[in-house]
């Protein structure tokens, strides 16, 4: 999994690539109003349950807290008119960003109560009695002290309200449809058949290519080019399907390049092909080694899907060592990519230049979305209307999907034509800005903000990159764009999330990879062009960067992704972003990360992919803000005791726990507890007590022991537990109690 696009330029914020082939097309427009309003929305979320909170009225702040509420209502009525004028006016811009700005603070003070009072509840657990909370443990000091900070941003709301009224912003009431409190539970219309629609021809000229024995060269190359959108990924995917290239190749191997052309990457990527693992080495004489092992005496075809690179020098290099690796004679490289160069410094046997489609399949493939069961009525109405804007499609297959899945949504005539009046068709100028004005038109139609936040969160995720369902979901949380109070109180923020990922992939801006019969799809990933446009809506709230590069000190760059290459130095961690809530860390030995993490205070969501990382630094237990900890991808088998001071963490993911802190049970908002290995040799009870943190929605794993704190009583307090939950160790059950064991509460599988 590689991090981010490498960049050639100090900062890259909006992943505009540098490659020969790409789009020259027009910046979106900033999102000022909808990042404010975005940060507005998630200060609500958190004042809602802090002042519905017992603890509140307590300490003499519900009625602060209240008050709160309905100046950042107030703020939302006026952002949403300064949506109007932010293009034209420079003060609405300068008053839009200081409104970012008492936000996030807003959001630190809500954040720093919340997690006091989530503290002074672990501390009081067996009392039970509110006027705990007035003991010497929580000093009077405090109580005053965020009494202060909350009406400070109450009087910051006040000024920005009175400057709104100066420079011409008015309340206007919202118009646009919520996502957030009524949940779209409308079947996703998406089908693999579909994208097959026209290709029947193509996908046998590549075929016949890739299954002629006239060439003369050893290992020739077959490329397909297209424009981005076209299908070139599609059409490849449809040619390994085909029962002659079954046949005719003993193995088959699929690697994604864009635009991290390494060999040593492209090598394991091709091991991990055939054996289902990375290689736990990076030398490149060994990974051809064990390739050796694999293909020995066995025709191959090897797919290098999405190819960037136009280097000739760095192409001889990959090849040197694919003729290396051997196999039997007839095996053949397949590559798709947009550019000519990138064919041409391939050497290319044989080329096929993919065509866009045809008229008639550019409306088969539309009408299979846009009128597909659950969504518009066919009508000749819609037909007309739903043919003129197929034309601006240009026959392309993504933006025809896009389309067809905005206006699968739309059920009546009018709504069709506001969708063909649209200016954003105004900035096409030819195909391929017609597929980034679909793209933009799918982004606007969006049913929410929370919705729009969600999409552009995606892009902390590099490019060509597997997203999990659950993950994203467990994100978005942590991020703040879901909250238990959208629901009405009747669905889980899971739920919530579950029906916002339904929203993106209906619109096409995600697309499944993979499902399963239990729990439907569970993978995603997104076109490049969308990534392209997920950074762009971002704001500059999310910044990619690598080894090397200066860390840009803006405070609205929120969300960080750094990638690691071993034997760099990562240079300027004084530049990490002082606001920095979500940290992606790839790569490298993991030296500089304990650094990164003491100047990061204010994280909400960490993920660590490198297995170089033996341990997690002590210093976690100070980012009280952490709400999601994603370590599956390092060394860890331990946690530090520190770890029980993140009382707001609501998602750990590990690969391998050999042994847990004493007071994990303080960790009292976990919701999602996941292991990719299950520590099936720990002779003991993993987690004594877990019955304390109630909140868990996932476990996988739990061993029965004769301490008391390990008996089956324990899960009985687990009344949100779901999924599948494997129990070991039932001998060692002390007493027949397991009828006092609400099972109907779980949908578990037990062994």
């Amino acid at each position: 999994m590689s991090l981010i696009s490498g960049c050639k330029k100090v900062v890259q914020l909006f992943n505009q690539s540098t490659s020969p082939s790409s789009l020259s097309v027009k910046e979106f427009p900033l999102k000022m109003a909808e990042a404010a309003l975005s940060c507005v929305s998630v200060i609500l979320n958190k004042i809602l349950p802090l002042a519905a909170d017992e603890i509140s009225r307590a300490w003499g702040v519900k009625k602060d807290l209240q008050k709160l509420s309905k100046k950042v209502e107030m703020m939302e009525a006026l952002i949403s008119d300064a949506k109007c004028k932010q293009s034209t006016s420079k003060a609405v811009q300068l008053w839009l960003k200081r409104l970012q700005s008492i936000a996030r603070h807003a959001e630190i003070v809500l954040d720093d109560f919340g997690y006091e009072v989530l503290r002074q509840k672990v501390k009081n657990r067996k009392r039970d009695k509110v006027r705990s909370f007035f003991s010497s443990s929580n000093p009077i000091s405090f109580r005053l002290e965020i009494a202060n900070k909350i009406k400070n941003v109450s009087a910051s709301l006040e000024e920005a309200y009175r400057e709104a009224n100066q420079i011409g912003l008015h309340p206007v009431q919202l118009t646009m449809a919520s996502a957030d409190h009524k949940v779209d539970r409308l079947t996703v219309p998406f089908m693999d058949e579909s994208e097959m629609v026209g290709r029947e021809v193509e996908v046998s000229l590549v075929v016949s290519m890739l299954i002629s024995s006239h060439y003369k060269k050893d290992l020739p190359v077959i490329s397909i080019v297209g424009m981005g959108g076209q299908g070139k990924t599609t059409l490849a995917q449809l040619v390994l399907k085909n029962d002659s290239v079954a046949k005719h190749f003993d193995k088959k191997i699929w690697v994604c390049v864009s635009d991290d052309f390494r060999v040593e990457r492209l090598l394991n990527e091709m091991l991990q092909s055939l054996e289902g693992k990375s290689a736990e080495t990076t030398n490149k004489e060994a990974l051809v080694r064990k390739l050796q092992e694999n293909l020995k005496g066995k025709s191959c075809l090897l797919v290098l899907d999405d190819n960037w690179n136009d280097n000739r020098e760095k192409w001889d290099g990959m090849r040197s060592c694919l003729l290396a690796i051997g196999g039997a004679p007839g095996s053949k490289i397949l590559a798709t990519t947009r550019s000519d160069e990138v064919a041409s410094a391939m050497q290319t046997s044989g080329l096929h230049h993919l065509d866009i489609l045809s008229d008639d399949h550019s409306w088969m493939l539309f009408e299979k979305l846009a009128f597909a069961d659950g969504g518009a009525t066919k009508t000749q109405d819609l037909v007309d209307i739903g043919r003129r804007i197929l034309k601006k499609c240009g026959g392309v297959p993504l933006a025809i999907k896009v389309i067809g899945g905005l206006l699968y949504s739309k059920k009546n005539v009018s709504e069709w034509l506001t969708i063909e009046k649209s200016e954003i068709w105004n900035e096409s100028t030819n195909i391929a800005n017609g597929v980034i004005s679909v793209l933009k038109l799918s982004y606007e139609n969006l049913p929410s903000w929370s919705v729009k936040q969600c999409f552009a969160s995606c892009s902390i995720f590099p490019k060509d990159t597997a997203m999990e369902k659950e993950s994203l979901i467990q994100i978005w949380m942590a991020q703040g764009l879901i909250n238990d109070a959208k629901g009405g109180g009747h669905l889980q923020m899971e739920d919530i999330g579950s029906d916002y990922f339904n929203i993106l992939l209906r619109s096409s801006l995600l697309q499944a990879t993979s499902e399963n019969s239990i729990n439907g799809i569970v993978s995603c990933r997104m076109h490049d062009l969308v990534h392209d446009l997920s950074l762009q809506v971002s704001n500059n709230c999310f910044l990619n960067t690598e080894d090397g590069m200066k860390v840009s000190h803006d405070d609205n760059v929120m969300h960080l992704t750094i990638i690691r290459n071993r034997g760099k130095v990562l240079k300027n961690i004084e530049g990490i972003p002082p606001n920095l809530q979500m940290l992606y860390y790839l790569g490298g030995d993991g030296i500089m990360l304990e650094d990164i993490l003491e100047r990061s205070r204010y994280l909400c969501g960490l993920k660590v992919d490198c297995w170089d990382v033996t341990q997690l630094p002590n210093s976690v237990g100070n980012m009280k803000h952490l709400r999601h900890l994603d370590i599956s991808e390092t060394g860890i088998t331990a946690l530090p005791d520190s770890i029980t001071k993140l009382y707001n963490l609501m998602t750990l993911k590990v690969s391998y726990l050999k042994e847990i802190p004493k007071k994990f049970g303080n960790l009292i908002n976990l919701r999602h507890l996941e292991f990719v290995n299950l520590p099936w040799d720990v002779p003991r009870c993993l987690f004594p007590g877990i019955g304390q943190v109630a909140n868990l929605r996932t476990l996988p794993h739990f061993k029965v022991s004769q301490d008391k704190r390990c008996q089956l009583e324990e899960l009985e307090h687990l009344r949100n537990l779901g999924g599948e939950l494997e129990i070991c160790g039932l001998e060692n059950i002390v007493t027949t109690t397991i009828s006092t064991v609400s099972w109907k509460v779980f949908n578990l599988t037990q062994t």
